[in-house]
């Protein structure tokens, strides 16, 4: 029991030294939250295994009675094992990583923690802004809920902006599609050659096919009546929901016709 408590108080305080040594380094808060979690995961997983080995020879003779109570704890607790499982499926895969935003059933937000039981998500509305809540899930539903990965490509993401054009529209498709292009391309010069060159590295690291990060457009008429243009541009994964309120304004604001000059009297004569 004391070598059990003194393996508490040392994981204890070895997470909180780490925890002290990340806030004086200079790094981006993202890396020190993504540090802290591993660190706190490795040094728990050890403590737990120590004290499991200290506590093997104790109760080596109540094995067969042990055996009776874990069978029954294991019915009880099947949710509790899900949940264990689900972690080494997060560890072993990595589905998804603190960091990334995720699409898990109804959820959609990024990850800020992974726990042994859960995962914790800082929520993301529909265009990618935060909503100042946070979401948790048990790691057990990881094992029969798909999860998305919205950032799977790392600093640069593949983001789709949907157009709905107007019905008075339908007739002059060709110059919405070059004001859409011509718009994206100036949202995204900044970035536009970075972005290829990183999803070309992405592409040979991982040996995936990925686009090539140039700005493309199509059109979705998959709706009776209501024509959606597509515009796919390579942005930074914080950078999505700027790139898109820019595509569309821009858009418009070429399409729309410039304001009627008012002409006074005297000015006719």
């Amino acid at each position: 029991m004391i070598v059990s408590l003194l393996l508490i108080s040392l994981a204890l305080l070895a997470s909180h030294l780490w925890a002290r040594y990340l806030a004086r380094g200079e790094m981006s808060a993202q890396k020190r939250r993504l540090h802290l979690v591993w660190a706190r995961n490795i040094i728990w997983c050890v403590v737990l295994l120590v004290i499991a080995a200290v506590w093997a020879s104790t109760i080596a003779g109540f094995a067969l009675s042990l055996a009776a109570v874990a069978g029954a704890m294991l019915i009880v607790s099947k949710e509790l094992v899900m949940c264990v499982h689900g972690y080494l499926y997060v560890t072993v895969v990595s589905p998804y990583k603190v960091g990334d935003a995720i699409e898990f059933g109804e959820l959609r937000g990024r990850v800020i923690d992974i726990d042994m039981f859960a995962t914790s998500l800082a929520e993301l509305d529909e265009l990618g802004q935060q909503t100042g809540k946070v979401a948790e899930f048990p790691n057990g539903l990881l094992l029969t809920t798909p999860v998305k990965n919205v950032t799977p490509t790392g600093a640069f993401v593949l983001h789709h902006i949907r157009i709905p054009v107007p019905e008075a529209r339908v007739g002059h498709l060709a110059p919405i599609e070059a004001a859409a292009l011509q718009a994206a391309d100036r949202c995204t010069a900044a970035w536009r050659d970075e972005a290829m060159a990183h999803f070309r590295k992405v592409s040979e690291e991982n040996f995936i096919a990925l686009p090539s990060g140039r700005t493309k457009v199509a059109w979705d008429f998959s709706e009776p009546g209501h024509l959606v243009l597509v515009v796919r541009v390579a942005c930074p994964g914080t950078e999505r929901h700027a790139v898109e309120q820019a595509v569309f304004k821009d858009t418009w604001r070429a399409l729309s016709p410039p304001p009627a000059s008012t002409v006074t009297p005297s000015q006719a004569e």
